[in-house]
């Protein structure tokens, strides 16, 4: 790629001057000159991030163009490596996470397809290969072009970015919060407490790429699905146009991309407004044998296959096969919920009764409580306790107001019990616990509905 002359710096600099001066003078125009002004440093910094010349025709012949379908999904290859993402005396590296993002703007929802990167794959002119070597072979069309192959899906755009730009991103939000249900300690990636954090970039690093799990990469993909739901969320909370921006800009200096800059201004528009609900993450279903001495992850070509058609149909997987492909490994990083969320764990003693959990934690649910976990304590206890964070006191009187059967329970404030469990309230069951009478139950669940002041309200236990 040419060297920027310094004329042409300096030409950019003072058009850059000239859209801030005519945006201070006249309020109409600010707008449209600060996207064009935006326009213009993006494409001043994407200078570095596009291909060109063979490399340029080959990621072209390899991805697809998008049709005028509003119905049909933007889908965008995103490829994770530490180096190697610009050619040099090594070549390309492999790539350490692939991820297909697929989203409908029109109706802000999203897929987000991971594949670990020991998935087996043919490769054109290699034979059997593991996925993430596609790019250590061929860069970004020997990526996209494995990608479309084994998921069926067409890709249409992709960015590449490195290790350094991640951390650039992560810090220029400043920081990701994040829950860690137990420590991280990886000699390849670095070492992180259990607890509540808010990751900088590089422990954000330390996080997305252990791999010292039981599950191996399987388990990394559900720390790096943690790790994005709590990163859209920290996104949701930024209101600053400046700050998107320069988020973009980082972004732009430390990828490969095909994104022009008007498309990448478009990109970050329609990111807005995107809840974390309506993003599912999907891992794709398989399992990992040894073949001929070699660890690999075959995928479940089935499954697969039925991922896709419905992201093709409705860019959206049902609860049906979401549920298939659900892994009952417990996740090591969940999004940390603020110390007044409504979120309630019911857990046991190894004394209590074991039907006791389900029971209270349904009752919840019809109760208006989305956020239920179930689980055991490690210490039985005689008495129902509950513990609660100072600023979910509202939430306890409320559950205990609700349930009958916890009026006698012990109530203690501790704000590291529920931070252990990142729940602002963590309800105990005793050895003397008895759950409700069928009788009892639906009749404290049909009294609000008796109530004639409520009909047509939705009626809710938190306000």
């Amino acid at each position: 790629m040419r060297r920027v002359s310094s004329k042409r710096i300096k030409l950019f600099i003072i058009l850059c001057f000239m859209a801030l001066a005519l945006g201070c003078v006249s309020g109409y125009y600010a707008k449209p000159i600060g996207k064009f002004a935006t326009r213009l440093y993006l494409s001043f910094k994407l200078r570095k991030s596009h291909a060109s010349g063979r490399d340029a025709v080959k990621v072209q012949h390899s991805l697809i163009p998008l049709s005028s379908d509003p119905n049909q999904s933007v889908n965008t290859l995103i490829i994770g490596s530490d180096a190697g993402s610009n050619l040099g005396e090594g070549g390309y590296c492999r790539s350490d996470v692939m991820m297909l993002a697929c989203i409908q703007e029109r109706d802000k929802k999203a897929v987000v397809i991971s594949i670990p990167r020991d998935t087996m794959v043919q490769i054109p002119g290699h034979g059997t290969q593991k996925i993430n070597a596609a790019h250590a072979f061929s860069g970004p069309p020997g990526a996209i072009d494995a990608v479309k192959n084994l998921l069926g899906l067409d890709v249409h755009h992709f960015i590449s970015i490195q290790f350094t730009g991640f951390q650039k991103v992560v810090n220029a939000l400043g920081g990701i919060p994040i829950h860690l249900n137990a420590p991280i300690n990886d000699p390849h990636s670095g070492y992180l407490p259990a607890g509540d954090l808010n990751l900088d970039g590089w422990q954000a690093l330390v996080l997305v790429r252990s791999r010292n799990l039981p599950n191996g990469d399987i388990d990394r993909i559900k720390s790096q699905h943690a790790f994005l739901k709590g990163l859209i969320a920290k996104a949701e909370t930024m209101k600053s146009i400046w700050k998107a921006n320069q988020i973009v800009g980082i972004l732009a200096s430390n990828s490969k991309m095909d994104y022009s800059a008007g498309q990448l201004m478009e990109l970050a528009q329609e990111l807005r407004g995107f809840k974390a609900e309506n993003i599912q993450f999907v891992t794709i279903p398989g399992d990992s044998p040894y073949i001929n001495g070699v660890s690999y992850f075959v995928a479940n070509t089935t499954l697969l296959e039925q991922v896709a058609r419905e992201v093709r149909t409705s860019n959206w997987v049902s609860p049906e096969l979401m549920a298939q492909l659900q892994s009952n490994v417990s996740p090591r990083a969940d999004v940390l919920n603020p110390p007044n969320a409504d979120v309630i764990s019911v857990l046991s003693g190894w004394s209590a009764p074991a039907s006791a959990v389900p029971t209270v934690s349904q009752e919840l649910r019809l109760l208006g409580h989305q956020q239920i976990l179930e689980g055991r304590t490690k210490q039985p206890l005689a008495q129902t306790t509950i513990y609660y964070r100072q600023a979910a006191k509202r939430n306890l009187q409320d559950i205990v107001k609700t349930i009958p059967e916890l009026a006698n329970a012990s109530a203690v404030q501790d704000e590291q019990i529920p931070s252990d469990y990142n729940s602002p309230v963590v309800i105990v069951l005793g050895t003397g616990f008895r759950t409700p009478t069928l009788d009892a139950l639906y009749g404290r669940l049909a009294e609000p509905a008796l109530d004639t002041q409520n009909l047509g309200v939705t009626v809710h236990a938190f306000k």
